[in-house]
């Protein structure tokens, strides 16, 4: 069975996504700690812009609440207006060391639900949703096919990424099919396998991480069965991408392969739920609407 994912993001009050991060505040911080709020602004443009450092990405076309990390002091409040959009910065204090990617624990959303009847579910498969993959993977593809030397420029390596989510989603989805009976979600060109399982039986029954392709990563046998599979329908081989992996300098990480939601509650048209860091909100309406 496959179900047309129907749910379109309008306008940045449909999606609102807080951040959930512990630091230890001090006196003798050689960091600023504020709460960045925006509002159609990219956290990347910001952050080059700015001179920030941030644990993760936000969206666009929302409105998002994170922490970020200034070398120096900034004022106590600053906001900054434009056409369709703004952010804010909010000084919470000092802190020993500057903000990093990942130095978060997860994220709150509140979405609303567009009229959409919601069959809540206490699992989440954790695949890249496609706003981390469309547009970007056959770039990185592209890129990763014609590396000879290491590529350090931000925009390459996120293209790379990219296509290495591809491949990873890929590759759970087969993962998956191989284990449950489940149904299709499909949103544009992607199509994403939801087992028809619940939290305890993923728990016991299925890895709960898969390796992201890297030049450091062993693979178990299953593991280069499947990716080499992947990359034979792409019209190269497992051996080629691990070595152009090696020269760009990419060494793999290991992804959880299912998250647990907590805290789900309907307020009035709006979902509000807790994912661990790495999940996409957008990927839990896929499972539920």
């Amino acid at each position: 069975m496959v179900r047309n994912f129907k749910w379109k993001k309008e306008k940045p009050e449909d999606f609102i996504v807080s951040e959930k991060a512990d630091f230890d505040f001090s006196e003798e911080g050689k960091f600023y700690l504020y709460i960045l709020i925006k509002k159609n602004f990219n956290t990347k443009e910001l952050s080059q812009k700015l001179g920030f450092s941030y644990a993760g990405l936000k969206d666009k076309v929302a409105i998002t609440f994170q922490n970020v990390s200034f070398p120096d002091y900034k004022g106590k409040v600053l906001f900054q207006k434009s056409e369709n959009g703004f952010y804010g910065l909010i000084c919470r204090g000092k802190i020993n060391k500057k903000i990093k990617i990942g130095n978060l624990k997860g994220n709150y959303f509140s979405i609303d639900l567009k009229g959409f009847n919601p069959v809540l579910k206490d699992f989440m498969i954790n695949y890249f949703d496609t706003q981390r993959v469309e547009k970007n993977w056959e770039r990185g593809f592209q890129i990763l096919k014609k590396a000879y030397k290491k590529e350090r420029k931000w925009l390459n390596r996120f293209l790379v990424d990219s296509f290495l989510s591809f491949l990873w989603n890929e590759a759970l989805k087969k993962f998956l099919e191989d284990s449950f009976s489940g149904y299709y979600v499909k949103e544009k060109d992607f199509t994403f396998f939801i087992p028809q399982t619940d939290f305890e039986i993923l728990m016991n029954r299925f890895p709960k991480f898969l390796p992201i392709l890297g030049y450091k990563i062993r693979l178990k046998d299953k593991e280069r069965d499947i990716y080499s599979d992947i990359a034979k329908n792409l019209c190269i081989t497992l051996d080629e991408i691990i070595e152009k992996l090696k020269i760009l300098g990419i060494k793999g990480d290991y992804r959880k392969t299912f998250l647990k939601p907590e805290n789900i509650y309907i307020k009035g048209k709006r979902i509000n739920f807790f994912l661990p860091k790495g999940g996409y909100g957008t990927m839990y309406l896929k499972h539920i609407l």
